[in-house]
């Protein structure tokens, strides 16, 4: 048989049972603490606290009468003697502190004094003249003289004792039942943790004690295998968009192949001009799709798995000078002025084919968008451990529309009509690029033109 769940607790009924636990913990210890001072005065170990009031009026009677001297006053007495002129004589027990309280009692001070016991006092008029102050108070002496001289006050430490043993007792039970409180908060802040790091596949425990706790529990759990599902339906969504992008990127390269080749051979003949026109159409419609297909290619590479190569070290002005040869060869053609801003080398550690790719389809972008006789500018430089790649461009810069959603797969600005060659993924593949190196593609506009900028951490 399996292990029986146990009964869960309601957090209303755990504070209830808390009070009642420390409550009767208290009342407990206080019958306790009383039995055991019963039991020390049945056996004389301590003296009732009313003792000495008890029997201060027979005493001073007798102290008067000659049957007793000071000397021979029971222990829980303090006394002073004194004479005519108010000097003492003799005492016992007496400090300076106490000395006061009896002096301003002879000289007829009827304020009590003391803290924490107020001090009483009977005066006896002695047979040889001398006056004999007794001074007592209402705690509870110690049967013995010797303990009473050797050990703390009674009364006092009996209180402490109690109190003691009532702060324990509520400390205990207090970390008792915050320990179960703690242990459900530990298994939802345990939960969070899982969940934020995308750790699914794991159930989470649920075996709070406290009912609201564990019902917060399942919740979550509930929301863990509503978050699995969608992103195991979502993961296979993205593998059959990858899978039927690759197969279409595949499929048409053999019509694609026939029909350019087709093509060639139709240029081989002798054609009018007209013909010649449509022939040269067909072999740049040609070329076009093949780029297409080339970049659907690199789209679904983006998307699928790291590149076996991983990361390798280059020199950025080699980096740098490898794509301005680039820019220079997509620039020239259309009109455009292209220069080079990189004002240091240093390694860098990257993606390096990636990293080449998503330059490049910046600088075709910035191409194909500035008009003739306009500007491409490529910057590359580090700074506090931060490769930049910049591209600026004079052409018409982003509509707010096109930097709310460029880098979205296929957009191109214009969905009606979009610029010859271009499907609206190189900006994609460039975030996605820069994803993968932890960093940034920020686009913006710079008052002259566009400006596309990959930031990457080194």
């Amino acid at each position: 048989m399996g292990k029986r769940m146990r009964r869960r607790t309601g957090l209303t009924a755990l504070f209830w049972r808390y009070l009642l636990v420390t409550g009767g913990a208290v009342v407990l210890l206080a019958v306790l603490w009383w039995g055991g001072l019963s039991a020390l005065l049945r056996s004389g170990f301590v003296l009732p606290a009313g003792t000495a009031a008890g029997q201060a009026d027979g005493l001073v009677r007798a102290l008067e009468a000659g049957e007793l001297t000071p000397a021979e006053l029971p222990h829980y007495y303090r006394w002073a003697t004194f004479d005519g002129s108010a000097q003492v004589v003799g005492q016992r027990g007496m400090d300076g502190r106490r000395l006061g309280y009896a002096r301003a009692a002879l000289e007829g001070d009827r304020t009590l004094h003391g803290f924490p016991y107020q001090q009483y006092h009977r005066s006896a008029q002695l047979p040889d003249g001398t006056v004999c102050l007794l001074q007592f108070d209402y705690s509870m002496p110690y049967g013995s003289p010797a303990l009473q001289e050797s050990l703390p006050e009674f009364q006092t430490c009996a209180t402490a004792v109690l109190l003691a043993a009532w702060l324990a007792a509520g400390a205990l039970s207090t970390r008792h039942f915050a320990g179960r409180l703690r242990r459900d908060a530990a298994l939802l802040t345990a939960a969070t943790g899982a969940i934020a790091a995308r750790r699914l596949d794991v159930p989470l425990d649920g075996g709070a004690r406290v009912r609201e706790l564990g019902e917060s529990l399942a919740a979550m759990e509930q929301l863990r295998k509503a978050l699995a599902r969608s992103l195991s339906e979502q993961w296979a969504m993205e593998q059959e968009r990858t899978q039927a992008l690759a197969a279409l990127a595949h499929d048409l390269k053999t019509p694609l192949s026939i029909v350019s080749g087709s093509a060639e051979l139709l240029e081989e003949d002798a054609l009018s001009p007209a013909q010649r026109e449509r022939v040269d159409a067909i072999l740049r419609s040609a070329g076009r799709i093949r780029d297409y297909m080339e970049q659907l290619r690199a789209l679904t590479a983006a998307g699928g798995p790291a590149e076996a190569g991983g990361r390798a070290t280059a020199e950025l002005s080699a980096l740098a000078e490898g794509w301005a040869a680039a820019g220079r060869g997509l620039c020239a053609p259309r009109g455009l002025r292209f220069s080079l801003d990189c004002p240091a080398s240093r390694p860098c550690t990257l993606f390096r084919s990636e990293l080449d790719r998503a330059v490049l389809n910046l600088l075709d972008n910035a191409a194909r968008f500035t008009p003739e006789g306009g500007a491409v500018r490529l910057s590359a430089y580090v700074e506090e451990a931060v490769l930049t790649v910049a591209v600026e461009d004079s052409g018409p810069g982003f509509s707010p529309e096109a930097l709310a959603r460029a880098g979205r797969g296929f957009y191109t600005g214009d969905a009606s009509r979009p610029r010859e060659g271009h499907m609206g993924m190189g900006l994609t593949f460039a975030r996605q690029t820069a994803r993968r190196h932890g960093g940034t593609l920020e686009l913006s506009n710079t008052g002259r033109g566009a400006r596309a900028a990959l930031t990457l951490p080194l």
